[in-house]
């Protein structure tokens, strides 16, 4: 091995070392350390006192920590085409990254290293969270220049292995030469707070708390509040239910609040370009974030509208890449290109860019099976309405529209499941491409082109077999393509074109 030139950072890469750190002990060990948070509130004396003095011995351990990790820190980029860190405090680690299993190279300019025209550099492994290399406080211009050079070598690389097939490649992926852009105003990004998930993530977060939070403002507001309503209405209403009422209405919109300010600080000032066949998006707040995506790299399309997003007309859009699991997914959530609120227009515009046939509203669906829905109907409509029904005869004082009611709803719930469920495939240019459709209140659609399939599965009970049906699964680089309750010969058509064309096509999907 030829000799190493081992390099060091920024000494201003301690400010990342430490914030690194110190999010890293909030999100990990803060749960870990409530019980003696609780003991602490309950049990200790001079609460001030130690409070400050464990606040003093942890800032001065992180510091003295992130320094000594920050001192350890080298890299290295190897002759032979490797990245190579050497970090750790107590427990010294070597990671080695070859340019090969780089997926992206991505550059994140934090609040911090703005003024000091620094940003964070980092090399991307296919679906390991783990194997992220990060390169805090180097140049812009140094950053660029490292991932001008992990691509290139990954482009030659690949076009020595299959020169015809990339050639094709690049001539199918290049179509468009001119720069398409898309723009998405912060008011627009302010609505992903609304649709997404994060609100319901900021209440779990505060759930360690709730009853600590529910004293305090009972103390401070309920009371008040009852007594306001109490004055105002007298006794036409029970002023304490309300009271409660009120606060979970506030809490509720504390949590969307959060959400909206959480969705700004992530997509602050959306801009995504596309040219050449590669993605790259530009949004942040706190750390302005550049993200660099292939389309070769693009596992699948997921395009999603939940029951909020509908009423908003709005859908989000992710390119998903490889992944190694739940857990790779959630920790490389910065890692991923998504496109947060987009119109039906947008939706195409974007789609379209990577499969030019793509149009949400044309797309033709057939059905999944009827057995599908007499089944659930059966399993999570009937079972229940009878068991809120038997329920209803063991206590008199129920009264018996419930399992009347409890019925409709279900049934109206597995017909909404049913007639989400849908599949097509659609031939372009030579190659060939699924579209998977599923949903309840709201709807999900799965593009994937089908080469990229991994392997197949199907699965028939008893009952299915009697009725000549199957279940399908197709296993992607980016998750799990399904399809329940179709024809058997369906199925086995399906299963056999997929793996045909898998086995056949010499393109490269990573």
């Amino acid at each position: 091995m030829d000799k190493l030139h081992w390099q060091r950072v920024s000494p201003w890469a301690l400010v990342y070392f430490v914030l690194h750190f110190s999010f890293r002990f909030v999100k990990d060990a803060i749960l870990n350390l409530l019980p003696i948070t609780i003991v602490f509130v309950t049990q200790v004396q001079d609460k001030w006192f130690w409070g400050s003095l464990a606040l003093a011995v942890a800032v001065v351990v992180l510091l003295v920590y992130s320094f000594a990790y920050y001192i350890n820190f080298k890299f290295c980029i190897s002759d032979e085409h490797e990245i190579l860190l050497n970090k750790g405090v107590f427990k010294k680690e070597r990671l080695t990254l070859k340019f090969l299993r780089v997926q992206n190279v991505n550059i994140a300019e934090p609040f911090y290293f703005k003024p000091l025209k620094l940003v964070n550099c980092i090399f991307d492994a296919a679906g390991s969270a783990s194997q992220e290399a990060v390169l805090p406080g180097v140049t812009n211009k140094y950053a660029e220049q490292l991932r001008e050079r992990v691509l290139a070598f990954k482009e030659a690389k690949q076009n020595q292995q299959s020169p015809a097939d990339f050639d094709e490649q690049k001539i199918h992926d290049t179509a468009i030469t001119s720069e398409q852009s898309l723009t998405l105003s912060n008011k627009e990004v302010a609505k992903f707070g609304l649709i997404s998930n994060m609100a319901i993530l900021a209440l779990a977060a505060l759930a360690p708390f709730i009853n600590v939070l529910f004293d305090l403002l009972e103390r401070t507001v309920i009371y008040r509040v009852e007594a306001f309503y109490q004055q105002q209405a007298g006794e036409w209403i029970d002023a304490a239910f309300v009271a409660d009422i009120t606060l979970f209405i506030v809490i509720v919109a504390i949590a969307v609040m959060l959400s909206v300010v959480m969705s700004l600080i992530r997509f602050y000032n959306y801009q995504l370009y596309f040219q050449g066949g590669k993605f790259k998006r530009i949004a942040g707040l706190l750390e302005r974030h550049q993200l660099s995506v292939s389309i070769d790299k693009v596992q699948s399309i997921v395009i999603k509208q939940n029951l909020v997003a509908r009423l908003l007309k709005r859908y989000t859009v992710q390119c998903a890449q490889a992944t190694g699991g739940a857990y790779a997914t959630g920790a490389k959530n910065k890692q991923s290109l998504v496109m947060p609120v987009l119109d039906k227009q947008q939706v195409n515009q974007v789609c379209q860019w990577l499969h030019p046939w793509f149009d949400i509203q044309e797309l033709v669906f057939e059905h999944v099976e009827k057995a599908l829905l007499i089944k659930n109907l059966f399993f999570y409509a009937v079972l229940p309405s009878l068991t809120i029904f038997l329920l209803c005869i063991f206590n008199q004082n129920v009264s018996f529209t419930y399992p009347i009611v409890s019925l409709v709803l279900f049934s109206v719930l597995v017909w909404l499941s049913y007639r989400r469920y849908g599949y097509c495939f659609v031939p372009y240019q030579g190659r060939y491409y699924g579209v998977f459709r599923s949903g309840l209140l709201g709807v999900q659609y799965r593009v994937f082109e089908l080469y990229k399939a991994q392997s197949t599965r199907s699965i028939s009970t008893y009952f299915m077999r009697k009725r000549g049906l199957k279940s399908l699964s197709i296993q992607l680089a980016s998750g799990t393509a399904t399809l329940p309750y179709i024809k058997a010969e369906v199925a086995n058509e399906v299963i056999d074109f997929v793996l045909f064309q898998a086995e056949s096509e010499t393109r490269n999907w990573m």
